[in-house]
């Protein structure tokens, strides 16, 4: 076991939650085998450490006649009637996807109040809800949405609310094409595009429901959309762990728990404490050039974040690594030498190096990681130096004998 892997042991969980679409329920994500979507990630050993799964319902019918105010009146007086269980109870009535937004902000806020963050996968319409939960979220308000599943998602309309339109819902008529409530959602999340947390857009190849062209908000990267063989129904109801719908969402959970991770170890909130290294090569050559103590101290805090981030790397962070260890060793190799062209100290080239190093962190040495910083690309530099070749030294005098010896 890595040593960041004790380090999350006991964490907080991140909370999942489901939410359905028009006219959905819990039956929307149970597939054939009768285990729900949830259920099936919620068993998933590589998920369930890092998430915890539940469901966001609400009432969503094609028509509500029966269960408006007046008709639950009418209903409760007749002799009979009101002893047919189902028939009367509480008052229930389709609502705007702005409202339902509200009511899953209060089910988060109450109900998952505990948890830092939270990830919405949401099917058909429940997408809108989200959306505009996400657009529309206050700090503190309960869990912060750090993810956005988007499972055949009308974000610009759907043909076939078209028909629904002597039903008179008030649901189908903001899910037709270029609605107002539709358009104005989706130029919003157009306009955040940038702040958005990371999400998935996953386009049911069979869909009749909802088109390609309006599963998309806009222009997405293949990395971030997943085509799958499945219809607007089948698409959420995964049969097994091997089905691409739950690969999809399985792969998206991972990256999301991973970046977390990294992120996580980059500013230090994951961190035991740090080793002495005294004895490591790269300290040891520091000393017999007589580099300062705070140097030294500074390469060795430099060191053990880059030793983390390297244990803890996926294989594409691991191979960006090494090629920014690369770069860094280049960065290094002119600089010693125009260093040393001027005669400088040890100590002097030492800082010129370093200094370097972090002027270069937004340009020659720039990353698509995220959490990586010029703390861990001057550790690059000292991993290069802890070995007994002169790659990496801080004077053209270094004494090797004494490093090996000890005799320092």
């Amino acid at each position: 076991m890595l040593p960041h892997q004790k380090i999350l042991e006991g964490k907080m969980k991140t909370a999942v939650v489901f939410v359905h679409g028009f006219t959905g329920g819990e039956e929307t994500w149970k597939g054939g085998g009768g285990l729900k979507f949830s259920e099936l990630l919620a068993q998933d050993p590589e998920l369930n450490t890092d998430y915890q799964f539940f469901e966001f319902t609400y009432f969503t019918k094609l028509l509500d006649f029966f269960t408006t105010a007046k008709i639950q009146k009418v209903l409760n007086v007749i002799p009979l009637i009101n002893r047919i269980p189902g028939i009367t109870g509480r008052v229930r009535v389709n609502k705007p996807i702005a409202q339902l937004s509200e009511q899953l902000a209060t089910f988060l806020d109450l109900q998952l109040g505990e948890f830092d963050d939270v990830i919405l996968i949401s099917h058909s319409m429940g997408g809108l809800i989200a959306k505009d939960h996400i657009l529309n979220y206050e700090p503190g308000h309960g869990p912060k949405p750090s993810g956005y599943v988007s499972i055949s998602v009308p974000h610009k309309g759907s043909l076939s609310s078209l028909i629904l339109g002597p039903a008179n819902n008030v649901n189908a008529r903001e899910l037709v094409p270029l609605s107002e409530y539709c358009d104005a959602l989706n130029n919003r999340w157009i306009e955040q595009k940038q702040n958005l947390p990371p999400t998935l857009y996953m386009i049911a190849l069979h869909d009749e429901c909802v088109v390609k062209e309006s599963a998309l908000p806009f222009t997405v990267s293949k990395a971030g959309r997943a085509t799958v063989d499945h219809d607007h129904t089948s698409i959420c109801k995964p049969l097994s762990m091997a089905d691409l719908s739950y690969v999809a969402v399985k792969k998206f959970l991972k990256d999301i728990s991973y970046n977390k991770l990294m992120n996580s170890l980059s500013n230090g909130a994951l961190l035991t404490s740090m080793p002495d290294y005294d004895k490591e090569i790269f300290v040891l050559k520091m000393i017999v050039c007589d580099i300062g103590k705070m140097g030294v101290a500074d390469a060795k805090d430099c060191f053990f974040n880059a030793e983390i981030i390297s244990k803890a790397a996926n294989k594409k962070d691991a191979a960006e690594l090494i090629s920014l260890q690369g770069k860094v060793l280049s960065l290094y190799k002119q600089k010693y030498n125009s260093c040393n062209g001027k005669n400088l100290s040890s100590n002097e080239i030492f800082a010129e190096v370093h200094a370097e190093i972090t002027a270069q962190d937004d340009a020659v040495l720039k990353s698509t990681a995220s959490y990586l910083n010029f703390l861990h690309k001057k550790g690059l530099l000292h991993q290069l130096a802890n070995n007994m070749r002169d790659d990496v030294i801080w004077g053209d005098q270094t004494d090797f004998n004494a490093i090996e010896t000890g005799t320092l």
